[in-house]
């Protein structure tokens, strides 16, 4: 997951008061600080639950996957706790917890008011998903993977640590005097892509203690201005961007004092009166690339957005989009870019082991910038295009790799993320009788039709529909089988 950096508030623009008297099942978006949650069933691994936001309780359905910063998780995963033990009686987030956290934890809920309650659709949990810091590294603490970030010149920045539980970018989580504090697994950064990476999407890394470390060797990081701006490969991938043939382009570059960072994560004590920021997503100043056509290759997200259409209620006002945009950058830009939508852990796969889900570049793909902006693809599909599927993720893929799993665990030419935002239907009319317009959950087949099989921390689970589902009031809103055809059918 990871650039999952920040989570859309479109929707609250979005969803005023509107509509007409054949609107039964209003929506909402509630965006606040979890004063209590509760789990329905202990002992069921996709347990519903009940969540107060901004002192409004909002039912969790069964089946519910919540989007947290570089990861998904059940409702019950929650009540494991920092460091995923057995399921307790408090998640430890809430407010009103026995033990309550000593920083407030920020929900976003968008549902339906469906048979008088509040129900949720999408869960996104974090400390603040708009918060982030920047700055040069002032200095790095090699025994701790803890990095100084602030002004140039000064030693009083930010404390900074990854929030690393694989050690893909330097000390692991629990890792020598890395364990002295513990770091909340809830928050983790995404495993499986590079949540830490240059500009680029080259990944980046804080060198482990004792000098040598093989994992995040000095060798991919040239020394002057060269460090900057370089292709990690024989071949430069422009001009500007000389070769390095000694690095390794399979293990990360490491980050150096005086690099401009950005960072997002979560504030946590560290026992001494005061705190530091666990990192869950870095991006360093560099443009680090590879050799035209060699593996492997990076890519990164920066931003998807996908209109979830709409369905017609009588002769409610609204006006509805299926746009579909995105944001990215690859280490290659000789190279194309396929985008597909998919709901990991559900779509089917091609021979490569790809997801198929809904391709928008079948046969041809995104051609990346060679402008300033070297490697960066983007597009922006129309905004009256034929409905499509809502689907949980977006999926980059570089055209002709061999998407190779690499020695940390990372794949070559793939990069998987959570769509960050979601266009809602929108009011055209002020002032009409009824209610806002519904939130279309039949279109979001993830939610409608059963998520698939996933990992959790309570082992692999089966998702089904949404339990209850928060029903649009629209038949297409019924399960699969019934009423008329709509996007999700067919799967």
């Amino acid at each position: 997951m990871t650039d999952r950096l920040t989570a859309g508030f479109l929707a609250l623009a979005l969803l005023g008061p509107v509509g007409a008297a054949q609107a039964q099942t209003p929506s909402f978006a509630t965006t606040g600080f979890i004063e209590s949650l509760a789990l329905t069933t202990p002992g069921d691994p996709l347990s519903a639950g009940t969540m107060v936001v901004s002192n409004q309780p909002i039912l969790l359905p069964r089946n519910l996957m919540v989007t947290m910063p570089g990861r998904y998780m059940t409702v019950q995963d929650l009540f494991r706790g920092p460091t995923g033990g057995a399921v307790g009686t408090a998640s430890g987030l809430a407010l009103l917890d026995a033990t309550p956290p000593k920083v407030p934890f920020e929900a976003e809920v968008i549902g339906n008011i469906a048979n008088g309650q509040y129900v949720a659709g999408v869960v996104r949990i974090s400390q603040g998903a708009l918060h982030a810091g920047a700055g040069f590294i002032q200095s790095i603490d090699a025994a701790t993977g803890e990095l100084r970030v602030g002004a140039h010149g000064r030693t009083d920045g930010a404390r900074v640590r990854l929030n690393d539980e694989t050690g893909i970018y330097g000390l692991r989580n629990g890792e020598g005097a890395k364990a002295a504090i513990v770091l909340d697994r809830r928050f983790a950064l995404d495993p499986e892509n590079s949540p830490i990476h240059a500009q680029t999407g080259f990944p980046v890394c804080v060198a482990r203690p004792g000098g040598g470390d093989a994992a995040c060797p000095a060798g991919n990081r040239p020394g002057g201005v060269v460090g900057l701006r370089f292709t990690c490969g024989p071949i430069p991938a422009a001009a500007d961007a000389p070769p390095v043939p000694g690095c390794d382009p399979r293990r990360p570059a490491p980050l150096r004092v005086g690099d401009y960072v950005t960072y997002q994560g979560i504030l946590v004590p560290d026992g001494a009166n005061s705190f530091l920021i666990a990192a869950y997503a870095l991006a360093a100043e560099l443009g680090i690339y590879t050799s035209p056509q060699a593996e492997p290759v990076y890519l990164a997200i920066e931003e998807a957005i996908q209109g979830t259409k709409g369905e017609a209620f009588g002769d409610i006002p609204q006006e509805e989009t299926t746009r579909f945009r995105i944001v990215g950058f690859t280490t290659d830009p000789s190279r194309k870019v396929e985008v597909r939508i998919v709901d990991s852990g559900r779509s089917p796969r091609d021979a490569s082991g790809n997801e198929l889900g809904t391709s928008f570049t079948t046969g041809t793909g995104l051609s990346p910038s060679n402008g300033p902006q070297l490697g960066r693809f983007r597009n922006t599909w129309p905004a009256k295009d034929d409905a499509r599927a809502v689907r949980r993720d977006v999926l980059a893929l570089v055209v002709g790799s061999s998407y190779q799993s690499l020695p940390n665990g990372l794949i070559s030419g793939r990069y998987t993320a959570p769509m960050n935002e979601y266009i809602y239907p929108e009011p055209t009319s002020f002032g009409i009788r009824g209610f806002p317009v519904p939130v279309p959950f039949e279109n979001f087949c993830f939610l409608q039709n059963g998520g698939g099989t996933m990992e959790t921390d309570g082992g692999t689970v089966t998702l089904g529909r949404l339990d209850p589902f928060p029903d649009s009031g629209h038949p297409l809103s019924q399960p699969v089988g019934t009423g008329a055809a709509r996007a999700c059918d067919g799967q």
